[in-house]
């Protein structure tokens, strides 16, 4: 009896899912790096035996330029260690900076949304407090000055 793990194999190698098995080689060559390039990298393929990194932070481009051989001894290593990743072999490393990934959390524009006031400011005040009284004045004040704009 076959276990899930020989059936994803099998499945893994016919040419249909070629694509998952060549996800599994990148995302172990990923997983190799370290975390600092792991963070930055938005993916990484092979392209005319050149090693592609898509990154998605401009800052890191500089450095992983003096970390290519970094970047080839862990890729040597791991067609070494797998030979389903064979199609990795690449002469060269290129570093991109690439403009399809996670854009940076920015903060939305500051915006003053026009909305009718639903409040018409026909309530009584019936409080002894004399500073609550004048905060509920104040209010109702508000409320009219709201509506004004929408009466013209």
């Amino acid at each position: 009896m076959k276990n899930a793990r020989t059936l994803i194999d099998s499945l893994v190698s016919l040419h249909s899912f070629r694509p998952l098995s060549q996800h599994r080689c990148y995302r172990t060559f990923l997983q190799m790096l370290p975390e600092r390039f792991r963070r930055g990298i938005a993916f990484v393929t092979v392209k005319n035996r050149r090693l592609m990194v898509a990154l998605s932070h401009p800052g890191l481009k500089m450095e992983l330029n003096y970390n290519q051989e970094l970047l080839k001894s862990l890729l040597s290593s791991l067609i070494a260690a797998r030979e389903e990743c064979r199609f990795m072999e690449a002469d060269e490393v290129v570093v991109f900076l690439s403009r399809y990934h996670r854009p940076p959390d920015e903060e939305a524009s500051p915006t003053d949304p026009r909305y009718s006031e639903l409040a018409e400011g026909t309530f009584r005040v019936t409080t002894e407090n004399e500073a609550l009284r004048e905060s509920l004045e104040r209010i109702r004040e508000a409320i009219r000055r709201n509506r004004e704009p929408e009466a013209s």
